[in-house]
């Protein structure tokens, strides 16, 4: 239940549960923030997700990363998967005055590649209202953390492995 737009609403979760106040909010963020820098020793892509990005890459298409991650911790991560030049442009969440779901850093990225034909790959309720919210294609990995069924999102079309998703990308732009 903690998981979701980004940072600051997971510590003002955590500090509700706990029952601490509100003026412990800028502390407890702070020093989540902190150890939140480097906190990615455990992580690994899901599988398929490396052999997808290099697939795309030979072919010529942009990736761009739109997060709600602060982008500290977003290069951090990026860095120790040996990602930092995979991806053509890299929003965090604090990177623009507002976070997804409000349209604006998805159609940033776009207005930066001078992209055409876009699909938004994402895994969450968030994910789903942005596309919508930016009127743009939106693919959804059911293996992510989205709380609400496949079914109650909007979506163009729904994949559950990386291995599928170019065949469903290609048909999203035709």
């Amino acid at each position: 239940g903690y998981v979701g737009h980004g940072a600051a609403i997971f510590v003002t979760r955590m500090r509700a549960d706990l029952d601490l106040a509100d003026d412990m909010q800028a502390p407890l963020l702070d020093r989540f923030l902190h150890y939140y820098e480097t906190a990615h020793d455990l992580t690994a892509p899901y599988p398929g997700a490396e052999a997808l990005m290099d697939r795309i890459a030979a072919e010529g298409l942009a990736l761009s990363l739109v997060t709600n991650k602060p982008i500290s911790p977003t290069r951090g991560l990026l860095t120790h998967l040996g990602w930092t030049d995979r991806f053509a442009v890299t929003l965090g969440g604090d990177s623009l005055p507002v976070r997804k779901p409000d349209p604006a850093p998805l159609r940033a990225v776009i207005a930066e590649l001078g992209a055409v034909q876009v699909v938004y790959v994402g895994d969450s309720e968030v994910d789903a209202e942005t596309a919508q919210r930016a009127e743009v294609a939106f693919a959804l990995f059911t293996e992510g953390y989205r709380k609400t069924p496949v079914e109650a999102l909007p979506h163009a079309a729904s994949f559950n492995d990386f291995i599928a998703l170019p065949g469903i990308v290609s048909r999203m732009v035709e």
